[in-house]
């Protein structure tokens, strides 16, 4: 039987005794049917994996027995931050979980000057990423942003090590070429939407210190973009590596 991963709280740990609440003890009980005796994987966001047994199943919590504890080799060493351009439909979910199996620390939504979508669930984006994180191993979350402008975007670059900004009308420059990017410690990547990025955008990151990147000579889908830019990062700096 596939042993299964939740998270909770780091206050929901209590010695050898961790507490499962909330939405994780819904999806614990009632969708996965896990039982009394069970052997199931916790995480706190403390980068360890507490493994134990489900002890005791109340009225609107669970009790989990643990019985060991190990540093989690699956969480990113990088940390790397996707602005992402808000596309239409439920791309956002796609590129919401394959990001997060790739290993992003946080998901940012934001409005540009080609974007025709503006209705955002976050609480569903957070969802799917936590959802993303126990397929792929982590214990720790990815963290959903609030929908935000591209002036906000532009403004957070100095909180970044590197950024990375793809456009698809760049012609030169590569990933692998960026400044900085073997010893970043805090890495943003920025991508457009269906529509890409505005001469007026492209100028105002420029000048903010994004370094542009081409993907290529074929003009990738917004929601292809992402996948491709994070995993050139993961694997100049080893991250595809056991």
């Amino acid at each position: 039987m596939e042993i299964r991963r939740f998270f909770v709280p780091q206050e929901d740990v209590c010695g050898n005794k961790i507490y499962v609440r909330g939405e994780e003890f819904v999806h614990m009980t009632k969708v996965l049917r896990q039982k009394k005796g069970y052997k199931v994987v916790v995480c706190s966001g403390d980068g360890k994996d507490y493994m134990g047994r489900i002890a005791e199943i109340s009225k609107d919590h669970a009790v989990i027995e643990v019985e060991s504890v190990k540093d989690n080799d699956n969480d990113p060493s990088l940390d790397i931050t996707l602005f992402q351009a808000l596309p239409k439909g439920d791309k956002m979910s796609f590129i919401v979980q394959k990001c997060t199996e790739l290993g992003a620390r946080k998901i940012v939504p934001f409005l540009s000057d080609y974007t025709e979508e503006d209705k955002f669930n976050r609480d569903r984006m957070q969802r799917v990423a936590k959802e993303a994180c126990k397929q792929c191993g982590r214990s720790l979350s990815c963290e959903i942003g609030e929908l935000c402008a591209f002036c906000d975007v532009v403004a957070a670059f100095g909180g970044y090590d590197c950024v990375i900004m793809s456009y698809e009308n760049a012609t030169c420059g590569k990933v692998g070429d960026v400044k900085g990017l073997m010893t970043a410690k805090k890495i943003a990547v920025v991508i457009g939407s269906e529509g890409g990025f505005s001469d007026r955008e492209v100028s105002a990151a420029k000048d903010a210190g994004a370094q542009i990147v081409s993907l290529g000579k074929r003009i990738l889908r917004c929601e292809t973009a992402g996948l491709v830019t994070i995993a050139l990062t993961d694997y100049e700096r080893g991250e595809l590596e056991r």
